[in-house]
């Protein structure tokens, strides 16, 4: 028997590897003649960079950038031959047939799991440190940039990065302010991109369709989740609306690009790299299914396990989990889906589309969140043994 194992991240607990790598074990140390292959999956967030890069056998490497309070810190960055990738994602990605694709980690800069509670506010976080690693990636001469952008503080719609690749924005006295965040904005009295510097055409993986601006925004969206507070939303939003304004009037059309889908997501990078660069958005789990030829995989196996920390109603807009699932339907496939917790409407929304899929929580609610999570690896083991066990395999 042939199992796919292939899990998304449980936030703050286990990551996709972590997951693959116990239903792996668990599930071969047990049951003879059994198989389990492992493809860890991603949404552009935490591991973005190190699943798909090592899948590839590619190298990391590491980089010095400021995080999301301006704090040196180093990260590593993938770098792949173009060579190694499979020509359906070369096709995908329009990449040249030569030359090197940098793997970056948005959250592995400006990550919203990195700052403590109390540092979480999307005033004073800023994506410097994200055009920092950009700028470092042309340096090495790769010839594209791959950003995943999940998982991230900000919502400064790509202004820190725009300072990182020579965007002046100066207060009063013409001065360049060095470290813009949405905090400092009410004092940019100008705007100078004439030493703007030019990168490798940049791909974002991103699931997210929502606007930068307006009710369906980055911030009336997102902000709170980022530590903003609900009587702050409005003031922010029309920061953002200004400096919107005040963008457009140094680089043209950059009021019709605040509407386009996915410009709202990760704080609205996508919009700020746009204005300055070759940028094109790709679907996250589009990408992911090429790049591990995830549907040749599922055709493959006789049982497709996937999972992730919560499985709720925004896990059925294209989440990676759901979308495997989908897939696994597609073939005629056995799924299921274990989640740390589950929302009884989300489960019942995807079993009105796919009635034979299997949707189980293996965290338990007589345990406070804090011992589910630190449990998490040996109440999925358990939970998986139930499940394989009650399939009758041997």
């Amino acid at each position: 028997m042939r199992i796919l194992a292939a899990f998304d991240k449980c936030k703050d607990s286990l990551s996709a590897d972590d997951l693959c790598s116990l239903a792996k074990g668990r599930i071969e140390g047990r049951y003879r003649d059994v198989s389990v292959e492992e493809i860890p999956q991603t949404d552009g967030g935490e591991g973005f960079a190190s699943i798909l890069t090592g899948f590839m056998a590619g190298e990391m490497r590491p980089v010095r950038v400021s995080d999301s309070l301006g704090r040196a810190r180093e990260i590593q960055v993938g770098l792949i031959e173009i060579e190694r990738l499979s020509a359906e994602v070369v096709d995908f990605l329009s990449l040249p047939e030569t030359g090197i694709v940098a793997l970056v980690e948005m959250a592995s800069i400006v990550g919203l799991a990195d700052l403590e509670a109390g540092e979480r506010n999307p005033w004073k976080t800023s994506t410097v440190g994200v055009g920092e690693c950009l700028l470092t990636c042309k340096e090495w001469g790769v010839s594209a940039i791959l950003l995943g952008i999940g998982g991230s503080s900000t919502n400064d719609m790509g202004v820190g990065a725009l300072s990182s690749l020579g965007v002046g924005f100066l207060d009063g006295s013409d001065e360049q302010i060095d470290f813009p965040s949405p905090q400092t904005w009410d004092v940019v009295r100008g705007i100078d991109a004439s030493t703007l510097l030019s990168l490798p055409p940049v791909w974002i993986a991103c699931d997210v369709g929502n606007p930068l601006l307006g009710e369906n925004g980055a911030t009336l969206q997102f902000g709170r989740q980022k530590g903003l507070k609900p009587e702050e939303e409005d003031v922010l939003e029309n920061r953002m609306l200004e400096m919107a304004g005040s963008l457009g009037k140094v680089f043209p059309g950059a009021d019709k690009m605040c509407d386009s889908p996915g410009m709202g997501a990760a704080g609205g990078i996508g919009f700020g790299l746009s204005l300055a660069c070759d940028v094109s958005m790709v679907g996250g789990f589009s990408l992911v299914s090429k790049w591990f030829e995830l549907e040749k995989e599922i055709e493959l196996c006789d049982l497709v396990l996937t999972g992730e920390g919560r499985f709720d109603c925004t896990s059925l807009q294209g989440k990676g989990p759901c979308e495997i699932l989908r897939l696994a339907c597609k073939y005629g496939k056995k799924a299921i889906l274990l989640a740390g917790s589950i929302e009884d409407d989300a489960v019942s929304l995807m079993k009105k589309e796919i009635p034979s899929v299997e949707i189980h929580a293996f965290g338990r609610k007589d345990l406070p969140l804090a011992e589910n999570l630190a449990r998490a690896g040996e109440l999925f083991q358990a939970k998986l043994d139930e499940l394989i066990d009650g399939m009758g395999m041997n």
